[in-house]
Order: structure tokens, then sequence, then C-alpha cells
């Protein structure tokens, strides 16, 4: 019925006047609880779910965050959108997501209810044909009798509220704003907006809604949207918050410049937080609610921008020239957004589509390299300076008249040699002998990382052996150069080993 953008998240807000009078605090419980910790995270938060009911006695469905934090805690109630919503596909329950983040990481409590007819609420859902703005205040009906509820609750302080909704949830939390529940104090809308398949041209009634809801609330308002947001073109968005701000002139714009292939789907990546978070911050404060992070775990890890160290296709400025480089950095290319690409000294990793995939592809990395770091994020590469030095050094204590052997293999995932070596003496020893093949066996010596595992499995590859003068005794080296590719093009990286003879 309704239609936002693929994986809408929202955000809607929820005020009532209204409280169902067989429902006391003493009776409002969690029909389940669960503590949440979020990838690559340390701090929990509690997950409630809520059903409960509305005036005419429907059962809806709600989810309630708290942070690990001291209550009780500032309320915001946030909804997501209506993809693909129908009769026959009720959807999946709100729960985190970015904008729900936001508000954690600040201290609020968050409200998610579902509208009757999705996800686990009772009902149908509702629908006016063409009437949008109807359609509107009758969820927003439903949204404040739960959030009321919620709003009894001794964790909950219910002087200090805000609201908010993304898309479909934006257009129902503009009619919820014109009867805010006492203690609310501002609203912020994603693009919002309402589609019906069968209202083939409804932006009369958009334009109308926004003007009604408008001239009907006071609330400070946030209303955010992108200039290629694929639901409302920019010239159609731009006059419903005209329509709107003309009638409320407590509201605030924040034009996105284009985001990705659809700022519709700006609060799905941790990129599209960036554009909005710092007016929304001045806003809370001017409203006197709190606007400051005070649980960072609760956030993905924002990316920079991009540095202009290359082009996004230009794997001839991958920083390290090998095959295992180029073939993850093409893995990393066809995953979808949000997604990361970073780079250590011996090895890279992807982090695609995860809650915050810097995060992500940084520990996948770290546990096989070191000095990872973030070389491009989405559709830019934010890589600052030069790539990985070519030239390495390393110390190693021989006792005297003793041989060091330094084995090198490149190994397969099955402990098997993906390819043996080349190496290739530059300087030889000054004080002793020097033995160099490549057809040795072996075996690897990894410290981190997957491939522990094969360091007792004998496998081919290249050996360095030195053999001190008897009678020396100080400091020797050995300059040479190693292959780190199968595909011999690529250039090799000098090694120096500084020899310590006791």
């Amino acid at each position: 019925m309704h239609r936002c953008a693929v994986s809408c998240l929202a955000l809607m807000a929820a005020t009532i006047s209204f409280v169902p009078a067989s429902l006391h605090a003493a009776s409002i419980a969690p029909i389940s609880e669960m503590q949440t910790t979020l990838p690559d995270r340390h701090t929990a938060f509690s997950e409630q779910l809520f059903r409960l009911p509305t005036r005419d006695g429907t059962i809806l469905e709600a989810t309630l965050l708290l942070p690990h934090t001291a209550g009780p805690f500032p309320l915001a109630i946030v909804s997501g959108g209506a993809s693909h919503i129908s009769g026959s596909n009720h959807g999946a329950r709100d729960r985190y997501d970015y904008l729900s983040g936001y508000f954690l990481a600040r201290g609020y409590a968050v409200l998610r209810p579902m509208a009757r007819g999705f996800a686990g609420s009772e009902g149908t859902l509702i629908s006016d044909g063409c009437e949008l703005a109807t359609t509107a205040r009758r969820n927003a009906d439903d949204i404040r009798d739960v959030s009321a509820t919620i709003a009894q609750l001794p964790d909950i302080d219910a002087t200090r509220i805000v609201t908010a909704g993304l898309s479909f949830g934006g257009w129902v939390q503009m009619a919820m704003g014109t009867m805010p529940l006492p203690g609310t104090r501002a609203q912020f809308l994603f693009f919002p907006l309402m589609h019906v398949s069968s209202c083939h041209n409804d932006a009369d009634r958009l334009l109308a809604g926004a003007s009604e809801f408008g001239a009907e609330t006071h609330l400070p308002t946030l209303w955010v949207q992108g200039e290629n947001d694929s639901l409302a073109p920019t010239e159609f968005w731009k006059a419903m918050y005209a329509a709107y701000k003309a009638k409320n002139p407590q509201a605030e714009l924040v034009d996105v410049p284009p985001f990705l292939n659809d700022s519709h789907s700006l609060l799905n990546d941790p990129d599209g937080l960036r554009p909005w978070m710092a007016q929304a911050d001045v806003m809370l404060e001017k409203a006197g609610l709190p606007h400051r992070v005070v649980v960072a775990d609760y956030l993905p890890t924002l990316p920079p921008p991009a540095s202009g160290y290359a082009e996004l296709n230009d794997f001839s400025k991958l920083p390290v020239q090998n095959d295992m480089m180029r073939k993850a950095y093409q893995t990393f290319l066809t995953q979808p957004t949000p997604r990361a690409f970073v780079i250590g000294d011996d090895a890279e990793s992807v982090g695609a589509h995860d809650f915050d995939p810097i995060s992500s592809a940084l520990s996948g990395c770290s546990k096989a390299s070191q000095n990872c770091r973030l070389y491009a994020y989405d559709n830019r590469v934010v890589w600052q300076g030069h790539g990985p030095s070519q030239t390495r050094q390393q110390a190693i204590t021989v006792p005297s008249g003793k041989v060091v052997s330094v084995f090198y293999s490149v190994i397969n995932e099955d402990c098997t040699a993906r390819y043996v070596p080349a190496i290739k003496l530059v300087k030889a020893p000054a004080h002793g002998a020097l033995r160099m093949s490549t057809s040795a066996t072996g075996v690897t010596h990894h410290t981190v990382g997957p491939l522990t595992k094969c360091n007792t499995v004998p496998v081919k590859g290249s050996v360095l052996q030195y053999h001190s003068n008897p009678d020396f005794h100080g400091t020797d080296s050995v300059t040479i150069t190693k292959h780190v590719s199968a595909d011999p093009k690529d250039p090799p990286i000098t090694m120096t080993y500084l020899f310590t003879i006791n």
C-alpha cells in the first residue's frame, strides 16, 4: 500500500493526550527483554518488547531501547518507513538502526512503535485512499496511545520528549506534531511523504497536508531531505517544505547534496549521519534536551571525506601492488554500500553492509596484519599519504657459530603454498656466509589470523641462511629483495636483516 525507499530506516515520534483507561503504570511490562551489544562494541543496551493497546483495543507492537546509563531517560519516539508494506507483507519490527543510535548515544530511551498492520501489530493497514492527511492523522492516533503508555514508565522522563519520522513515518510525524504529547519539545522529519498505489496524482494532497499540519503545530522542526530523492523530485519536496514553513516558522531545512544513488536511503549508511547531526544537536540544545554524545559505542565510525589521493577505480594507485591486493580491492568494489576497504602491512580487509563497516574492516585486517589503515569508503578514496614502505628492516640475534634461517612462503587457507616468493641478493654479509634457495621446504610462522593453524604444516618456499664467521662478534647485515605477489611484474620489497652475533 505505502511506498518508500528500499531498506527504509526511520524515526517516528509520538505524542498523546489520551491514555487507555484500563492501562496503568503498574501494569506496563515488556513481554521480553534482552541485553544487546553492537558488533565490535562493548557497551550493551536493553531491548524491551511491548504489546500495548490503542483506544479501540487493537494491540500494537513496540520496542523500547534503553542506554547503559542512569535514568530516568528523555524519550525519543522513532518510527521507520513503509517499504513494500502491504496486507500480505507486514515487514519486520523496527529495532536498532542509525537513527536509534543517534539518540541512544546521547542518553535517550528510544521507542520504536509499529503501526497497525505493521510487523507484529494487530489490525489492518490504515488507508484513506488519496486522503493522505487523514491516513496520517489516524495512524498518529494509534502511535500516540502507545507512546503515552510508555511515557508512564518510571525509566522515562516524560517532560523531555523528541519525536522524529522518516518517509511514511515522517508524514505520520507531521500529523502527530499537531497534538504533541506533553513534554514534546522538538521533532525531526526525514524526507516525509507517503504514496498510495491507487492514488496516481497525489502531489496536491501532500502539499495541502504539509500546509495543514504546519498550521497546527508550533514545535521546532528539523526537515532533512536530499537533492536526489527517488520518491520526491527536488522541486516538489521544496514546495512541500515551503508550505509547511509558511505555517510553522520554527521549521528549519537541511538540504543534503546528492547522496550515493538515492538520498531517500540517506540513513542506511553511516555516511548519511554527517549532513544533519550538527544541526540536530543545535536544535536539541535550544529545546533544552540532551545533545552531546555520552556513549559513543552506540554509533558507527563516521567515515572521513575524500582525500584526493586517487580516483576510486584507479588500481595503479593502490599503496601496495600485488595480486592479492588487487583481488581484495575488486571484491570491495562489487560490494553494496556501506562498504570500507582497509590495508595493512601484510593483509587487506573489506567491511560491507555491516553496522560499522570501517570498524569491521579494521578488525579483520588487524587479525592478520599490523598498521591497518582505511583506504576507501563507499565511492571515494580517503587514503592519506603514501603506501606502506617498500623497504623493511628486521633485527635478529644469532649465537656465535650458529646458523639462522629465514623461510618465505605464501600459503592458501588450506595450508598449501600459493606461490614461492622469489628472493635476490642485494648486499652480501661482511662477516659471514650466506646461502639462498627458492626450492626449500619449511613451515610458516604466522602470529595472528586464520593461517596460524598452518604453522606446523611443511610447505614449499624460499630460504635465506646466514652463518657468521666463527671469530666475529657484533652486527652484520644482509639486504635482499623479495617478491610479494604471484605476478612477477609486481615490484618486490627490499628487506635488510641486521644480525647481532653474541
